[in-house]
């Protein structure tokens, strides 16, 4: 057992009568005077909103164990906040306040030491139990921890701990913590050379959230995290340390032991691994990084890292990046980064970027996804958004849920509205006015089949369909003249220069292939202008001057007719320009 001279006894007296002024000179908001009559039934959680938001301050608490839909027990009150607190609650909860918060804590059980000191050389032991004050019994799994050097450790089945550790002469502020208990701090003193040592470590309060929980329980957590330190967090809440230097080799197995998931670092480094609170600096391991909390400025793993708050600045992971919130600068994986908030920055993924809420840039080797995208998409094969998207560049396919401003690939886009142009074989949009492409659905846009006939006999059967202003051209043709390719392929775009008139004014750009698909192959590419006139709603007759461009092979002179402009023949072939004549009717659907 603990024993003290009279000298120590005074000194002890001095410093609890120190402490407990310093606490009630901080208390001030659990001090402040409120005064309140409502005519109105008030829940408590209204009445704490209320407070919170007239004192400038903020209520932190776990809502399942707080009633907050239950009315006040007094309409009517005058006095302090934390008097407030208690006639609501009762002294089963511990009432706390930190810099803009009041926190509430569910702690109906007290917990109390039973131990003793041995100093050897540098060497301090401290061994004893912890024991529920009110019943005695044993408390296990509690942790005990020394603020000056974050020393920690956790009791055992039958309350008992033992917790040693290199310290100098001086005062050991020991601290125990549990779920459902109060948190309790005894000073424990050497019977010699005592010197009351200043906490200069410091403590801070960061809100609890949901996401340390998902982290713990993720397939990556379960792996690495250990029961001991997951312990030790639902021991410790949301109350971290601050420490300049942590390292590890494995989680658990640390310069901060296990209290190292309870440490807010400027420096980690983790040979194999660690798990730590979070990160105001630099973190570099050689296979992973686990963070609690935020990560900012630098961090680099060799396999992975797994973030349970936010990344701020640079994160380099050689497989996988994991961020349970937002980043915020540029994040690189080998293969896939995951984050479940935003990204304001640049995200680059060997094969694959996701993020559950907004992103700015992502470059992926085969797929982006993201809930939004802000400004730019770059994929080997897809992106995707489930909501808007700003410019989409993919190998294959561009998918947006609502609107995009932009969107190229080869194969197929699909958007709801497009702001600016959609390029690929077929484009498909509720509104889209400059799609690029052979196939174009587009509701607010025009889809018809035509039937025409041209200046060198070929009989057009195509297929247009677009938008309000541009659209494209796919169909065949047939010459029923004596020609070795009487059969040809057209493909093209077009732009309505005045649309959805009585009378209609389009511009056409078409290549056509005719071939025997044996030996002989022709080229026309064609400008033609076309006037029309509609008849009712579905019909269009439609009539018009082209120029083409011939590239014939030898022999093919008859192959085209009109009126010759230029002609060259070579061994290779016979290169014409001629003028032409089209018109047709067109159904309207």
């Amino acid at each position: 057992m603990l024993r003290f001279n009279p000298l120590f006894r005074y000194a002890l007296l001095l410093l609890i009568f120190l402490m407990h002024s310093l606490e009630g000179f901080s208390q001030m908001m659990l001090e402040k005077k409120i005064q309140f009559a409502s005519k109105d039934a008030f829940s408590l959680g209204q009445m704490l909103d209320t407070l919170s938001s007239k004192n400038d301050f903020y209520f932190s608490y776990e809502s399942t164990l707080l009633p907050l839909d239950n009315p006040l027990s007094n309409e009517n009150y005058s006095g302090t906040i934390g008097d407030f607190l208690l006639k609501e609650l009762g002294n089963e909860y511990e009432y706390k306040e930190l810099p803009g918060y009041i926190i509430i804590r569910y702690a109906p059980e007290k917990l109390d030491l039973d131990a003793e000191m041995d100093k050897r050389f540098n060497t301090v032991t401290v061994k004893g139990y912890i024991r529920n004050s009110s019943t005695q019994e044993a408390v296990s799994r509690a942790s005990i921890y020394d603020k000056n050097t974050l020393a920690s450790t956790l009791t055992d089945q039958n309350g008992y701990f033992k917790l040693k550790y290199k310290k100098q002469n001086s005062s050991i502020w020991l601290t125990l913590s549990k779920e459902n208990y109060r948190d309790t701090t005894f000073l424990l003193m050497p019977t010699i050379d005592i010197v009351a040592e200043k906490e200069n470590r410091r403590f801070r309060y960061i809100p609890g959230d949901s996401t340390t929980k998902a982290l713990e329980e993720s397939f990556l957590g379960k792996a690495f995290i250990g029961f001991k330190q997951r312990l030790q967090g639902i021991n410790m809440g949301s109350f971290f340390a601050e420490s300049p230097v942590q390292m590890s080799l494995i989680p658990g197995l640390s310069t901060k032991g296990m209290f190292s998931s309870q440490t807010i670092s400027k420096f980690s480094l983790n040979l194999i691994g660690g798990y730590t609170a979070g990160i105001e600096g630099m973190e570099i391991a050689g296979i992973f990084n686990i963070n609690k909390r935020d990560v900012k400025s630098l961090q680099v793993a060799g396999i992975f890292n797994l973030v349970g708050g936010s990344s701020k600045g640079l994160q380099v992971g050689g497989i996988y990046n994991s961020v349970y919130k937002n980043v915020d600068g540029l994040q690189v994986g080998g293969i896939f980064n995951q984050v479940k908030g935003s990204v304001k920055g640049l995200q680059i993924g060997g094969i694959a970027n996701y993020v559950q809420d907004t992103a700015a840039v992502q470059i992926a080797g085969i797929v982006n996804h993201a809930d939004q995208s802000k400004h730019f998409q770059l994929a080997g094969i897809t992106n995707n958004t489930s909501k808007s998207a700003g410019f989409q560049l993919a190998g294959i396919s561009n998918l947006a849920g609502d609107s995009v401003d932009n969107q190229l690939t080869s194969i197929v886009n699909r958007a709801k509205i497009v702001n600016g142009f959609q390029f690929a074989l077929i484009n498909v949009a509720q509104e889209s006015d400059y799609p690029v492409g052979l196939l174009n659905f587009v509701k607010n846009g025009e889809k018809n089949v035509g039937l025409s006939i041209d200046e060198s006999g070929f009989t057009h059967f195509d297929f247009r369909s677009g938008g309000r202003k541009m659209y494209g051209i796919l169909g065949v043709a047939y010459n029923l003249r004596d020609i070795d390719t009487p059969i040809g392929l057209e493909a093209g775009l077009g732009i309505h220069l005045i649309p959805e008139r009585k009378f209609s004014l389009d511009t056409e750009f078409v290549s056509m292939t005719a071939s025997d698909f044996v030996e002989v192959t022709n080229h026309i590419q064609s400008f033609r202008l076309f006037l029309g006139f509609k008849f009712g709603n579905h019909l269009r007759a439609f009539v018009g001057p082209s120029l083409n461009f011939a590239f014939l092979d030898p022999g093919q002179g008859d192959f085209t007719n009109g009126w010759h402009i230029l002609e060259k023949t070579t061994t290779n072939g016979i290169y014409r320009s001629f003028g032409g004549v089209s018109g047709g009717l067109q159904v309207i659907f």
